[in-house]
């Protein structure tokens, strides 16, 4: 599927970044976020039958990533997730997932951008496979 589609098909409002995963060997990038509801529809409409509690973003063959503000965590509210042609070689597309960050100073937008070839869903356990449809 087409990655504009893909993130059309994907709901995170009101959803929150639990964890990223750095898999160097393997080139992949994994955003646990606590749910990842399916929109099936032209909106979300409340459907749950295909939410993935705790589930991955799963990025694949990423060659990059950029994280701005640096040292910030990505630990609260989704507010933001795009795609756009990465304007390099060595990969396809540049996502870009926004993610607040709560502190003591408050909370701060934090940009992961992932230079990458692909995108992808998984559950918790991960059992069922990669989503790409």
């Amino acid at each position: 599927m087409d990655p504009e589609a893909f993130l059309k098909s994907i709901y995170l409002g009101d959803r929150a970044c639990k964890a990223v995963i750095i898999d160097c060997w393997a080139n992949e990038m994994k955003v646990q976020i606590d749910c990842i509801s399916r929109i099936r529809s032209e909106t979300w409409n409340y459907y749950n039958d295909e939410n993935l509690d705790d589930g991955f973003i799963v990025f694949e063959g990423v060659q990059r990533l950029v994280w701005d503000p640096g040292g910030k965590l990505p630990s609260d509210t989704i507010i933001d997730f795009r795609v756009k042609p990465s304007g390099i070689p060595e990969c396809k597309y540049l996502f870009e997932l926004t993610v607040a960050s709560g502190g003591a100073d408050g909370l701060t937008p934090v940009t992961l951008g992932v230079f990458c070839d692909a995108l992808a869903l998984e559950s918790h356990s991960g059992s069922e496979g990669r989503i790409r449809t």
